[in-house]
């Protein structure tokens, strides 16, 4: 279910690029990339080259994270995320089925449906630092051009995700 009160459901932007964002608003690591504007950055990318965006938070009802959707809604608004729709997961179900492990951690669907990306937003330095080049926007590029996604899987990296 979306914030919006919608059922969601991937077949729904079939023939589309889909970015599916793991997210937390109690993870510091998440909190990151909003604040400094990164994500908002990397959402209006997608929005601007016709890229779904669905952020999906799996938090259940009483665990740290979980967002009513009014919550949701407001929480949008406030860190301006732009997204195409904000889902739940309360019971992990759609989560599972992705091997979630870490929020922010990210999925990226092609045209046709199939999984062509999975991991972090960007590489970690040896510090362990986030550096290096979007590797969503990387994907995104490859796939656009009508090329494979160089850089299929990378580890997330981040907070557990909430199952």
């Amino acid at each position: 279910m979306g914030a919006d009160g919608r059922a969601h459901s991937l077949s729904d932007y079939a023939g589309k690029l889909v970015v599916l964002e793991w997210t937390s608003p109690v993870c510091p690591f998440t909190a990151l990339k909003y604040d400094s504007g990164a994500m908002q950055a990397l959402q209006r990318l997608a929005a601007r080259r016709g890229v779904s965006w669905l952020s999906i938070d799996t938090a259940a009802p009483g665990r740290p994270g979980y967002l009513t959707p009014q919550a949701a809604r407001t929480r949008i608004a406030k860190i301006h995320a732009k997204v195409t729709a904000f889902l739940s997961d309360p019971d992990g179900a759609i989560g599972r089925s992705y091997g979630a492990k870490a929020t922010p951690s990210f999925f990226v669907i092609d045209a046709a449906g199939r999984l062509a990306y999975q991991g972090a937003m960007t590489a970690r330095a040896a510090d362990g630092a986030a550096k290096g080049p979007d590797l969503v926007e990387a994907a995104i590029d490859d796939l656009q051009a009508g090329r494979p996604v160089r850089t299929p899987e990378t580890e997330p990296y981040g907070c557990a995700v909430e199952y």
